[in-house]
């Protein structure tokens, strides 16, 4: 098999052609597909006839597949850990973000399968927080040094109870909950030591030991830096696209600027516990 590496943006993405899923999947593919994903961060993958034991099986290759912190979205009879993102149940995630970092071990990677699309629109943003440290100043660098965030899910609910939602009650619930984890701002990826940026305007409520007027400067600049279109790239789905990225040195934001029906099944992939094979 001879897969067909097509960077798709200057920052981050790329697409991976070449992958006969009829003929099954080995060893030598996942290595390649792991190495891919390592160096562009979002690998994009033309998979029609994926089954979605073999999303799973992929998915394996990476960590342990998750069964969703939230126990919200829909699941795929017979493969549980597949979950249903569905825009006809008001399924969205359009705020820039990695996926439950209110968890004191978050998912590493995401795989996302497309099985229905609108006529146009309903793309997937994506932001290197990888570029988006290279990009800040020396100075900046060493400010970050030691400083760690507070991540909670209430901050979702709160979103939506500042817009005008009945969700206050959700809102004590959840930080009633202690569903939170503090995180370091600064990371470095385990398979290529590079540092990343592990905030976001979603999940991060403050920076520990900082006062919070100090904290919350800190945290508008570093969004605002991060949104910059250099550290970006956007992509357009098309039907049967199985879309993998790098939960750490990438966050995204799915656009809700269309009209239709868009049902994408989704694998978040967690760290394996420590000696587990």
């Amino acid at each position: 098999m001879s897969l067909r590496i097509t960077r798709l943006n200057g920052t981050l993405g790329a697409r991976v052609e070449g992958i006969d899923f009829a003929a099954g999947l080995g060893a030598d593919l996942f290595d390649a597909l792991a190495s891919a994903l390592w160096e562009h961060q979002v690998i994009a993958v033309p998979a029609r006839g994926m089954s979605p034991q073999q999303h799973l099986q992929i998915a394996r290759h990476f960590g342990e597949p998750e069964h969703n912190a939230t126990e919200y979205f829909q699941r795929i009879e017979g493969v549980p850990h597949i979950t249903v993102v569905d825009s006809d149940r008001g399924d969205r995630a359009d705020s820039w973000h990695a996926d439950e970092t209110f968890l004191p071990a978050p998912p590493m990677v995401n795989l996302l399968h497309a099985q229905q699309l609108p006529a146009c629109g309903g793309d997937t943003a994506f932001i290197s927080t990888r570029a988006a440290y290279a990009g800040l100043s020396d100075r900046m660098k060493t400010l970050l040094e030691g400083l760690r965030g507070e991540h909670d899910l209430a901050m979702t609910y709160e979103a939506g109870w500042r817009a005008g939602l009945p969700l206050r009650d959700k809102v004590a619930a959840e930080l009633a909950s202690g569903r939170a984890s503090l995180h370091p701002v600064v990371m470095r990826h385990p398979a290529n030591g590079l540092p990343w940026l592990n905030v976001s305007p979603t999940y991060t409520r403050f920076l520990q030991g900082l006062p919070p007027l100090e904290g919350s400067a800190i945290l508008d600049l570093l969004f605002r830096h991060m949104q910059k279109p250099e550290f970006g790239f956007r992509y357009q789905w098309n039907e049967g696209d199985l879309l993998i990225w790098d939960q750490r040195a990438a966050q995204h934001y799915a656009v809700r600027d269309y009209e239709g029906r868009r049902v994408i099944h989704r694998i978040s992939v967690l760290p394996r516990a420590q000696g587990a094979a």
